[in-house]
């Protein structure tokens, strides 16, 4: 039986991947998108959202709009490569008329939300609304599979990773609710790294949408390619879609994870207990991901 999920997404270029590579690979059933502020503003990310999953031919998944901005800071700067509109249509799909935290506090309120994994692929605005309006939904959530964090460094500073960074206390309400959570961070997204020639190969396949993501894809490697000087790119939130797909393809380690709110240098850190010393493990933190096995994901739920 396909493991249900819902994602929670920011929509730029990876998370449009990762949206298509849920709503057609055969293990999963996509029952929902809930969109928040993350890569641009709610207005850009919530377009995007609805573009991709029309583009992609998902028009029976329903998408619920949500936060439209931090609980406590201001919405984070980002560049025009990050809240860029998606090279598709203008979609004709809309979003339902319920917000997305409501939809969250009643799905896991309901019959299904035990069996159904909630995917966090930008910042936990959403989820940290819901779980302050009910908190009994922690009790109802299975397992939270995030792209988000890491345990040595950023990437938006030094310290800090910017899905966790663009509400940091959002994050910490999620990271301390006790539910089951797997972090797929920077340290896993950068053994993953997808190349020109990958998104050329991907592009060949015979399914729509495996083009889309190919021409995704290629835009997104193309910028780490100019800016970074790197031979590939990091498809982030597709590498946390593939660890559900397949989780033998992440190994992880359990550690005590929580996020620094006070610090001048360090805020948005998702400060890991490594050593696993000092405190109970709340966390599995990704520490290695089978790159082959998940390009292999990648090609197979696309094609």
């Amino acid at each position: 039986m396909p493991r249900k999920i819902i994602l929670d997404v920011d929509t730029g270029g990876d998370d449009a991947v990762a949206i298509l590579l849920a709503g057609h690979d055969p293990t999963l059933q996509m029952v929902a998108v809930t969109v928040t502020h993350g890569n641009g503003p709610l207005e850009t990310t919530l377009d995007n959202t609805l573009r991709i999953v029309e583009a992609g031919e998902l028009n029976n998944v329903p998408v619920f709009s949500g936060a439209d901005h931090p609980l406590v800071s201001e919405l984070l700067a980002t560049d025009p490569v990050q809240h860029a509109t998606l090279p598709l249509p203008e979609a004709t799909y809309t979003p339902q008329l319920q917000r997305a935290v409501d939809f969250l506090v009643d799905y896991y309120l309901g019959p299904h939300g035990p069996d159904t994994y909630y995917v966090p692929l930008g910042p936990q605005t959403n989820l940290a609304l819901a779980l302050r309006l009910e908190p009994k939904i922690a009790e109802r959530i299975p397992r939270i599979v995030t792209m988000a964090g890491a345990y040595l460094e950023g990437n938006t500073t030094p310290s800090a990773e910017f899905n966790i960074l663009a509400d940091p206390e959002a994050a910490h309400i999620v990271f301390n609710s006790g539910i089951p959570i797997t972090m797929v961070g920077l340290e896993v997204t950068s053994q993953a790294l997808v190349t020109l020639d990958d998104a050329e190969k991907l592009g060949q396949l015979d399914t729509p949408w495996a083009k889309i993501a190919s021409t995704i894809i290629r835009e997104e490697v193309q910028w780490f390619i100019d800016n970074l000087g790197w031979s590939g790119g990091q498809i982030y939130d597709a590498c946390a879609v593939a660890t559900i797909i397949d989780p033998d393809v992440l190994e992880t380690q359990p550690m005590h994870v929580d996020i620094e709110l006070q610090g001048e240098l360090t805020r948005g850190r998702t400060v890991a207990d490594i050593s696993g010393f000092h405190f109970k493990p709340n966390v599995d933190v990704g520490v290695n991901i089978n790159r082959d096995r998940f390009m292999q994901i990648l090609f197979d739920g696309l094609g």
